[in-house]
């Protein structure tokens, strides 16, 4: 097999990340754009000592379980790489890649994996999204990145996964600077003004939070730009500038309030949460009223227990179990999501929490803590080696372990049950339909 060699492959299956698996004289190839299913011929555009990538060149024949993609971007833009696969495929699939990876990487023979829990609305679901600007054809363009490119972007005329509102919001800050004539970022020369364009949304409250993201302060027609939106969009609460001059392409930064209110509220299963531009929030409200729920559930509080709340983001596990334990304390490493978590109990008069700002690596080794169940939703990368060591030598009876990357669960799960714990459930979420992103939640409890 060399690359650049055409080739004609049955797709088989699905790997993480969305690519199909073919095979040939025993040696995986990972397929971009194929489909289980799929007849295709493909390109060799990789090969390495194990494995080989392909890309699909033509369809000779579709698999039963390809449908219609509902996005006009669809061939174009690098999200929603699922969308022409049957939901409930998705889903399916989904749930065996949780497996496969406790298998494969995490060790366990019979991984005790529940049934995934699908997402009721499978389009218009996110409350955030990020919007790159950019240049063509000496235009300034606004829109997401294309597919495989971190400096390609679309000129997006209608995304499926925010809100249509989001959508007219877009379409009126891009004519907003074409008629003004303002300057776009420009990633290699690192240039210009505009960087992105950040929309959150409360999808029970309505409220709208816009955000834009540029490399200096100097924005003379912002506040221009801010009256335009407000009047323009009722359901808008809040209008920032945002400050990132560094060179790192990241939508944070010094935030600068310009119209209305310090931050947006959404509210989940009865509680309110209020969100501030750089905290952290899960951005499917649907399902992250499940994801709680599920904790909850899976805690069995009986209001006498201590829990510990690792990574807790603005706060939203720790409050969801406030009132069905003794104490909650939460560490959490990002500020604003630390004075949003505060604010939070206040918002909804939990007197029982507190949350500490700080790196749970740092924090946990200098505690003194005999939690009776510890929760933790750490980032992608999962748990700093420092962070496990620590958590261990807390030694909890119970743990729930809320993750996005099941590579990273299996690796830590693996770890934590090799210091005497058995693994008792995992939960597979779909936050995010049509993409390969999967949420699982673990239980794990001292032998």
């Amino acid at each position: 097999m060399k690359k650049g060699e055409v080739l004609q492959l049955k797709i088989e299956d699905l790997a993480y990340g969305g690519r199909g698996i073919a095979r040939r004289e025993g040696k995986v190839i990972f397929v971009r754009g194929g489909l289980p299913g799929d007849l295709v011929e493909a390109r060799i555009v990789k090969v390495k000592s194990s494995y080989s990538e392909a890309q699909v060149l033509m369809l000779l024949q579709p698999s039963p379980q390809r449908i219609a993609p509902a996005c006009p971007h669809f061939t174009v833009c690098g999200g929603c790489k699922l969308q022409d696969l049957d939901y409930a495929i998705q889903l399916s699939y989904k749930e065996k890649q949780v497996k496969t990876h406790l298998q494969r990487i995490g060790g366990f023979l019979d991984p005790p994996v529940q049934e995934i829990k699908g997402s009721e609305r499978t389009f218009f679901y996110r409350n955030k999204m990020e919007f790159t600007f950019s240049t063509q054809d000496g235009q300034p363009i606004l829109g997401l990145h294309k597919s495989g490119s971190f400096s390609q972007v679309l000129d997006l005329k209608r995304c499926l996964l925010q809100s249509e509102l989001s959508n007219e919001i877009i379409a009126l800050v891009r004519g907003f600077v074409r008629r003004r004539g303002i300057s776009v970022y420009d990633l290699k020369g690192h240039r210009g003004l505009l960087r992105f364009l950040t929309i959150r949304e409360g999808k029970r409250t309505g409220e709208v939070m816009v955000s834009l993201v540029t490399s200096d302060e100097r924005f003379l027609e912002m506040s221009e730009l801010a009256q335009t939106l407000a009047g323009e969009f009722p359901q808008i609460a809040s209008i920032f500038q945002i400050v990132n001059p560094q060179k790192a392409s990241i939508a944070s930064g010094k935030a600068k309030l310009f119209w209305g209110k310090p931050a947006i509220t959404e509210k989940i299963d009865g509680y309110n949460f209020s969100i501030s531009p750089n905290s952290f929030f899960q951005t499917n409200s649907y399902q992250a009223e499940r994801l709680y729920q599920l904790v909850r559930d899976l805690s069995h509080l009986e209001g006498t227990e201590s829990v510990l709340d690792l990574y807790s983001g603005t706060g939203s596990i720790g409050i969801f179990l406030a009132k069905s334990a003794r104490k909650v304390t939460g560490i959490e490493s990002q500020e604003e999501a630390v004075i949003d978590a505060r604010r939070n109990a206040e918002l909804n008069g939990i007197s029982n929490c507190r949350f500490i700002q700080g790196e749970v690596r740092n924090i946990l080794p200098q505690m003194e803590v005999e939690p009776d169940l510890v929760v933790l939703d750490p980032p992608r990368a999962g748990m700093h080696p420092k962070a496990l060591r620590a958590l261990l030598e807390v030694s909890p009876p119970r743990m729930i372990y809320v993750s996005c990357n099941p590579t990273t669960l299996a690796r830590d799960l693996a770890d934590i049950s090799g210091q005497g714990y058995e693994l008792r459930e995992v939960h597979p979420l779909d936050m995010f339909p049509h993409t390969p992103h999967i949420e699982s939640v673990a239980l794990l409890e001292k032998r």
